[in-house]
């Protein structure tokens, strides 16, 4: 049988051999997310269409592999929209293809085009050596990291908003989860 292309509708069951879910599933999660609204056609039988699947992929990335519970993606999508859902199941999906190493991008593109500010010192640039802080105390939890950098006996400090470490943090977590999803596909169990 001939694979059907990206574009194509799916039926409940091409859609759950294609997410790995049974087609119960994907009716309950119908009950439970209203923005799951495949095409009915007589009888009742649904059709997918390519922004569902991708839709679905997000929803299970966040309750299967990341073990977030119903409620929690319930209120991520009324907070950022199923625009992210569909997003996270895009992005899962290009990680999947396979490309040539070369192709591959890892950095974020808004982190792409952040333009990188150095210090400016007595008319000169300094150079910009970045250092991590040492390793937190166990019980310090909520710590700022800061960057130090030695010129001619004077220290210069560059602290990091929350905000801006929390953008660092989740490009991080982001770049760990497609490397384990990616380990995951080249080697199954």
């Amino acid at each position: 049988m001939q694979a059907k292309t990206t574009r194509a509708f799916r039926t409940i069951s091409e859609a759950g051999e294609e997410l790995e879910l049974q087609p119960h599933v994907l009716r309950f999660w119908e009950s439970k997310f209203p923005q799951i609204k495949p095409i009915k056609r007589g009888g009742g039988r649904r059709f997918y269409r390519p922004e569902d699947i991708e839709f679905l992929r997000g929803i299970k990335i966040l309750l299967h592999d990341e073990k977030h519970p119903i409620k929690d993606v319930q209120k991520l999508i009324r907070v950022k929209g199923a625009a992210r859902i569909i997003e996270l199941g895009q992005s899962v999906a290009k990680a999947a293809k396979e490309k040539e190493v070369s192709e591959t991008v890892l950095i974020p593109e808004r982190i792409q085009k952040a333009e990188i500010v150095r210090p400016v010192t007595q008319d000169r640039v300094v150079p910009f050596t970045p250092r991590p802080a040492p390793e937190p105390e166990p019980a310090a939890a909520a710590h700022v990291v800061e960057y130090v950098e030695e010129e001619e006996d004077e220290v210069i400090e560059y602290g990091m908003s929350s905000e801006e470490r929390s953008e660092l943090e989740d490009a991080l977590e982001r770049l760990i989860s497609l490397r384990r999803r990616w380990g995951e596909f080249k080697n199954p169990a």
